[in-house]
């Protein structure tokens, strides 16, 4: 894996920079938060596309039980818990990250990152997903949507973009406080570990 394959990817805050430049639009609300008391397990088939019509990309099922630190990863309005075996990191990424983590092991091609939030006016998250998407077909990329799911209570939208045969990015953006946040997972597919580890990240999720 690649500085330069990863740096083909565009950036939430050049995808939707015609979404947040809109100033005239009134303020967005900010999202209900989802009720995640009580986990209904369907027996049914799971779906085949989100709720915005695309095609979803089902992804391995958890095989490992991801440790996680008692250290917070702290970023703007959120925060999670460090995998063991995680530290933060920088990496060579234009535009950088807000936070970044990867593998203390550097044998393990990963790392997550959480692009800066950026104010999105009165466009809603399946506009600022739709433009995401389209940023990925314009470098002729086939992008997938991952399993729909919540993130600390609010609804998130899901991307799955397989850039190389050893290089996937899995993308789950969520809208808080008038800001869409995208947490990324860059890895390997023959490393499923990784995703694990992003699903561990995803559900220790904090806001403000």
């Amino acid at each position: 894996m690649t500085t330069s394959v990863v740096a083909l990817l565009p950036a939430l805050a050049l995808v939707a920079a015609g979404l947040a430049g809109c100033s005239g639009d009134p303020a967005a609300s900010v999202p209900t938060p989802t009720d995640t008391g009580v986990v209904h397990l369907s027996t049914s088939a799971p779906p085949t596309t989100d709720s915005a019509g695309h095609r979803i990309q089902q992804l391995p099922a958890p095989t490992t039980q991801v440790a996680l630190s008692a250290d917070r990863v702290r970023g703007a309005d959120y925060s999670y818990l460090a995998p063991v075996g995680w530290s933060r990191a920088d990496r060579d990424l234009d535009p950088p990250p807000d936070t970044l983590i990867k593998p203390d092991d550097d044998e393990v091609p990963a790392f997550i990152a959480v692009e800066r939030p950026i104010e999105v006016g009165s466009h809603s998250l399946v506009e600022v997903v739709d433009g995401l998407r389209k940023g990925f077909e314009g470098k002729g990329l086939t992008p997938m949507a991952a399993p729909e799911r919540d993130v600390a209570g609010y609804e998130a939208m899901g991307i799955v973009v397989d850039q190389a045969e050893d290089v996937r990015h899995v993308y789950y953006v969520v809208a808080y406080t008038e800001k869409v946040f995208a947490i990324r997972l860059t890895y390997d597919p023959a490393h499923p570990e990784s995703l694990d580890v992003f699903r561990a990240v995803l559900d220790s999720w904090s806001w403000g």
